[in-house]
């Protein structure tokens, strides 16, 4: 996979030390310090994702960006700027950069983490554009493979039970609920699980795809946290938020409804949050925006206390429960 990053940067000290940082990580790294480098260099370079600053002395960083975000074959942007201004921030994610990162940025990692990000995500789009335009060309025949279709189905839900101290996390999926649905539930550290369903809303016949790109967006997260970094996935609001930013910041052309709980099997407390009206619970809370739509959408949490009632979340024919052993 190509790593070439472009820093557009007119601070020469400070470009070197991202340069350095950059090309020690095994990344391919080119600077311009002008407006004009970096139109000149954004063709013969071709780079994998752009850094770019605010303030150039010729032209505006904005300009460059709505350019480069304009073109066909459009790169991922990264904003590194010095201005804290939100005025400045809500132009930059308006024209389509992916993040904005204030100078300096303290902890280099975190721009490794999001270039890392900017080139796993456009890797995803383009698999996905692939899979539309094949499934688009080939739908009748695809489609009418039915083996095809529950192949690709088999990874959207588990094929077991979890049990974790006095909590049983078990399913059933609809007979034909396999190609519009994705389940999945987990055991993580500090007695923990996470569980999550979901629903595509996508073009006719691509609802496994969708679900499939989804479920590759929530892996990297499911990795960190089985890691011990705990903070999204014990916070499904902010997991929602993080998944939805994701996808509404690709080329992805689908809505989707989640519910994603978290569950503390020593306190068994419950906390989940909802992203759109089509999946139903057993506990009343009301939900918010279906992922994919809006970007800037937000996602309240609610709690409540596992009892022998359990805690129910279902879809069409398909049901996730959490209950006391």
């Amino acid at each position: 996979m190509s790593r070439r990053i472009l820093i557009i940067e007119d601070d020469p000290i400070y470009s070197s030390l991202l340069s350095n940082y950059l090309l020690d990580r095994g990344f391919d790294v080119f600077s311009a310090a002008t407006g004009k480098e970096a139109v000149e260099g954004l063709s013969k370079i071709k780079p994998n994702v752009v850094l770019c600053d605010l303030e150039l002395p010729d032209i505006s960083g904005l300009t460059i960006l709505e350019n480069i975000l304009a073109s066909v074959d459009a790169v991922p942007v990264i904003v590194i700027s010095a201005s804290d201004n939100l005025r400045d921030i809500r132009a930059a994610v308006r024209l389509g950069a992916v993040d904005y990162l204030v100078k300096p940025v303290q902890q280099l990692d975190v721009l490794e983490y999001a270039i890392e990000n900017c080139l796993t995500r456009k890797d995803l789009e383009i698999s996905y554009e692939q899979e539309r335009w094949e499934l688009e060309d080939h739908l009748d025949v695809i489609f009418q493979d039915h083996s095809m279709v529950s192949r690709l189905a088999q990874d959207l839900a588990p094929h077991e039970h979890l049990r974790a101290g006095a909590v049983l996390v078990d399913h059933e999926l609809g007979l034909n609920d396999g190609e519009k649905v994705w389940i999945d539930y987990y055991r993580l550290a500090d007695n923990q699980i996470i569980m999550l369903l979901a629903r595509a809303q996508a073009m006719t016949g691509q609802d496994v795809v969708a679900l499939l790109v989804l479920k590759t967006l929530f892996n990297p997260i499911l990795r960190s946290g089985l890691s011990g970094n705990m903070q999204l996935l014990s916070n499904p609001n902010l997991l929602l938020t993080r998944l939805n930013n994701e996808l509404c910041h690709s080329r992805i052309r689908a809505a989707f409804d989640v519910v994603c709980a978290s569950i503390n099997t020593k306190t068994k407390e419950i906390r989940w949050s909802q992203a759109g009206d089509k999946i139903m619970l057993s506990h009343e809370g009301h939900p918010d925006l279906a992922m994919g739509i809006w970007a800037k959408a937000t996602y309240r949490c609610h709690t409540t206390k596992l009892d022998r009632a359990g805690f129910y979340i279902a879809c069409d024919n398909t049901w996730l429960r959490a209950s006391l052993n």
